[in-house]
């Protein structure tokens, strides 16, 4: 088994393997606020495993406890957006309040001037999407949710399992480009 989750600055990146081979790399930057930091580590501990089994893709994964002792923070965080091909965003309403977030993270992955792929899902509970609320841009999107719109936070035991192994799949569709028509 592969290992899904890698830095971004992994060397052994190639995101067109040599050799005519089948296995996709992709780099997915985690935004995610650092008040929901139980809820981020709950989610990947089950996320890693099941992005890890497909064998047409593999995971090089980015968050910010990857920087070093040293690094600048602003510049090592955009220069890891700008290298990603895709955010997983973990909403909740701390993510939406964290001017950080909607400053330098939100805006690539969402909204009228994104220029990233978004994966966002529902870490927790989410502000109403309407009129009243701005969300930059995440409201247009589809967001992930388990069945019956539910979080990941209100789930438990294997429910959670089921919430990560469902978004891997869609990790893995929308990396692969497979959203398109399918068969009857």
């Amino acid at each position: 088994m592969r290992h899904a989750v890698l830095p971004s600055t992994d060397p052994e990146f190639d995101p067109e393997p040599s050799g005519g081979g089948t296995v996709k790399q992709v780099r997915i930057f985690l935004s995610w606020c650092h008040l929901d930091k139980q809820l981020k580590e709950a989610l990947l501990t089950h996320l890693m495993p099941a992005l890890g089994l497909f064998t047409d893709l593999e995971v090089h994964w980015w968050q910010d406890s990857h920087l070093t002792c040293g690094e600048d923070l602003l510049p090592g965080i955009v220069d890891r957006i700008d290298e990603a091909e895709f955010g997983l965003l973990l909403l909740s309403t701390p993510y939406f309040g964290s001017a950080f977030i909607r400053k330098h993270e939100l805006r690539r992955f969402a909204g009228a001037d994104a220029d990233k792929g978004s994966l966002p899902i529902a870490l927790s509970a989410l502000p109403e999407f309407g009129e009243y609320h701005d969300l930059g841009g995440v409201e247009k999107q589809l967001v992930f949710f388990a069945d019956g719109g539910q979080t990941f936070a209100d789930l438990s035991g294997p429910r959670r399992r089921r919430f990560a192994n469902d978004l891997a799949v869609s990790i893995r569709r929308r990396a692969l480009d497979l959203n398109g028509y399918r068969p009857l």
